[in-house]
């Protein structure tokens, strides 16, 4: 299968646990399938004089591969929170608490799929676990952000089975860094008012938060229909 990598520089051999461990899925080397998207990525995170897309084959044959969105919004919040760490005290303690309830096992998984965060929507992780927004309303405000999915290679297994084809430089395209700023403007503005809300006018949120999820028995995602029970 063909991959990209966005990035501010040509990388031939993405190097096995050369990474941040503090990444979304942890200390891997991040592509997508989906070309638009490393475009933008190379865009947003590279500079005027090198925004680089990278080209990949990357075989899958014997791989252990998880993707993240059959498991529901829940098992990825678990991923993000218990890899990228929460800031606020209150926030982790949830986030330690769902971890360990809907965390799925990914030790011996080779790669693993599922949505693209980025270090300024973890507010939006924040604000489900201190119970001020829902699982759809995570799901609305991360596809409002159109950041993607990825596919996180983990293993030195799948490291091995992914081979460069070439790279080639972008543009620092201002429609890609106008409409993103755009949208971490209204997630923004949305989070604010509903703090606001809860905080000082006693709005409740329904649907399943944190507090909802923690709460008696675990819940089972549905796949079928996506939606908990």
């Amino acid at each position: 299968m063909k991959v990209f990598h966005g990035s501010d520089h040509i990388v031939k051999t993405p190097v096995y646990l050369g990474g941040k461990s503090d990444n979304d899925y942890g200390n891997g080397f991040y592509v997508t399938e989906d070309e638009s998207s490393a475009r933008s990525w190379a865009a947003l995170n590279g500079n005027p004089k090198h925004s680089i897309v990278n080209r990949y084959e990357l075989c899958i044959e014997g791989l252990k591969i998880m993707n993240l969105n059959d498991h529901g919004i829940l098992a990825w919040i678990a991923e993000v929170a218990a890899n990228r760490g929460i800031n606020h005290e209150a926030a982790g303690i949830a986030a330690e608490k769902l971890a360990e309830r809907y965390k799925e096992d990914t030790s011996q998984c080779d790669l693993i799929a599922g949505y693209r965060a980025d270090d300024s929507y973890t507010q939006v992780i924040e604000a489900f676990l201190m119970n001020q927004i829902n699982t759809l309303e995570v799901k609305r405000l991360f596809y409002k952000g159109s950041l993607g999915n990825q596919i996180f290679i983990k293993s030195a297994k799948a490291f091995e089975q992914i081979s460069w084809i070439d790279s080639y430089e972008v543009l620092p395209e201002s429609e890609y860094q106008n409409a993103d700023l755009q949208a971490r403007r209204e997630v923004g503005r949305f989070l604010s008012k509903r703090m606001r809300a809860v905080l000082l006018e006693g709005y409740q949120v329904t649907g399943v938060t944190a507090q909802y999820a923690l709460r008696g028995k675990k819940l089972i995602y549905q796949k079928e229909g996506d939606f908990y029970v």
